[in-house]
């Protein structure tokens, strides 16, 4: 035992001897056996921290979560049908203006209030006449949640969703994807299936971009393709819906079953074409299926279940992606997906796989962020862009956990970020109750243990916050 001790400690102590090493745009961290106890002198103040680097690759690794948590984008210039995202004509880099940014959360009481940078504060807008005309407008109001791990599985979204829905109307879960990988993860949908090849943002080399919408992922259908989808009760308002409808691209014409609840299997004839189409079965349902089979040319988008009015969330989740290649999605893409979905806001929740403990200022990312929501502004010129800072993080020193300061330079950036854009910042850090926010998260099981990721009990706390700060708004604007 005392021989296997001694060589355990050797080991480690080896460990701390490995140089940095980088292959591929990848890299390791230093292996430090006494981080946890070594006293933290950095701090926003001190010259010379370090820098989130702007690299021409955009290839990103952050070792602070696990390796299926990181990314690298490539943004090479393409055309037609390539591998990779195209480069996004940019007449000249964007400039950050870096006044006025700083001070406290804007609060009101206990309710953190929208930042409006847009020009006259109408950055909400078309969200606002979209909820004032709900009930005649013909298509439920709908908000698009694109973030990270931080709400996968519809962690604070599927609670955002059921409280809008319960005072303001709708059911049903909007967007699901054709395929997870862990299905009994989120809660607010039973999904099934398989026989889908998944592509992704997190491996552009292999997909084919001018397929990608803003749900950063599509499904090509192999032999025996089908999926599954039933309400549940564990989430108020997720137990049925009232519109079924499953979106894809059939190159060649082909056929498409679908089937509602109990009742029959459906063929549908579709003609082919290279634009974005919908196949929809109303009526209240618990259960949609879909089934193609192996289709020469056809790429699935996903599913739908909303109702026909009310309020719709869509939580569009990729874990590990940074967001930062959104600013390549095909505009002509988004303008099919808006005639058929359309959004009356997108909110942003991106940063995790940003953050990093040893950097301290992140203005290169702000201003790529600056170009994403141009982008998206462009792409969706009648939908309102809400960016939210990053949430709390905790990292241990001296032997207690507490707020990184690498999450106040972030969320600094985010803020300045949506400053540049001229769009909405919501402060989620304060939201969560601002320093150390985690640790009280954590405390009361509402946080995993690793001080990063919320859970669906802290979600909920989360969403309360975040709809509280809506019907501000709401009613301010009723006044």
């Amino acid at each position: 035992m005392v021989a296997l001790l001694v060589l355990a400690v050797v080991f480690l102590f080896l460990l701390t001897q490995l140089p940095v090493l980088e292959w591929g745009g990848f890299s390791t961290k230093p292996v430090d056996l006494f981080s946890d106890i070594r006293v933290d002198e950095q701090s926003l103040d001190l010259p010379g921290d370090a820098v989130w680097q702007d690299t021409e690759s955009d290839s990103l690794f952050f070792s602070h979560e696990e390796a299926t948590d990181s990314i690298t984008v490539s943004t090479d210039s393409v055309t037609g049908d390539t591998l990779t995202p195209p480069r996004p004509a940019v007449s000249a880099p964007v400039r950050l203006d870096t006044t006025m940014v700083g001070g406290p959360p804007r609060r009101d009481g206990d309710v953190v209030l929208f930042e409006d940078f847009s020009p006259g504060e109408e950055g909400l807008s078309h969200l606002l006449a979209a909820m004032e005309q709900r009930l005649t407008l013909g298509r439920p109001v709908r908000i698009a949640f694109l973030g990270d791990s931080f709400i996968e599985a519809d962690i604070f979204t599927q609670d955002v969703r059921s409280r809008l829905q319960s005072q303001y109307g709708g059911c049903g879960v909007g967007y699901v994807s054709m395929h997870s990988d862990f299905p009994g993860f989120r809660r607010s949908v039973v999904q099934s299936g398989s026989g889908w090849e998944v592509h992704s943002v997190l491996k552009p080399r292999e997909a084919d971009w001018s397929l990608m919408t803003l749900q950063q992922q599509y499904f090509v259908p192999l032999e025996g393709a089908a999926a599954q989808y039933r309400g549940t009760t564990r989430i108020e308002r997720a137990d049925s819906w009232t519109l079924s409808r499953f979106l894809f691209v059939a190159r060649n014409d082909c056929s498409v079953s679908l089937k509602v609840g109990d009742g029959e299997w459906q063929t549908f004839t579709v003609t082919g074409s290279p634009e974005i189409q919908s196949l929809e079965v109303a009526g209240k349902t618990n259960r949609f299926q879909v089934r193609t089979g192996a289709i020469a040319g056809f790429t699935a988008i996903g599913v739908w279940l909303d109702d026909m009015q009310g309020i719709a969330i869509d939580n569009i989740s990729t874990r590990g992606y940074s967001g930062l290649s959104l600013v390549s999605l095909p505009a002509a893409r988004c303008a099919q997906m808006q005639a058929i979905v359309p959004y009356d806001a997108i909110v942003l929740q991106y940063g995790l796989n940003v953050m990093s403990p040893e950097i301290l200022h992140y203005e290169a990312y702000a201003r790529k962020m600056v170009a994403v929501v141009n982008h998206l502004k462009a792409c969706y010129p009648n939908t309102d862009i809400i960016l939210m800072g990053v949430g709390d993080r905790s990292r241990k020193m001296n032997g207690s956990f507490v707020t990184m300061p690498a999450v106040l330079a972030l969320s600094h950036a985010q803020r300045l970020a949506a400053k540049n854009a001229g769009v909405v910042f919501w402060d989620t850090f304060a939201a969560m109750g601002g320093e150390n926010g985690m640790v009280d998260y954590v405390a009361k099981k509402q946080a995993n243990k690793d001080y990063t990721h919320i859970n669906h009990k802290g979600g909920r706390r989360l969403a309360g916050e975040f709809v509280k700060s809506l019907e501000y708004c709401l009613n301010r604007h009723g006044e």
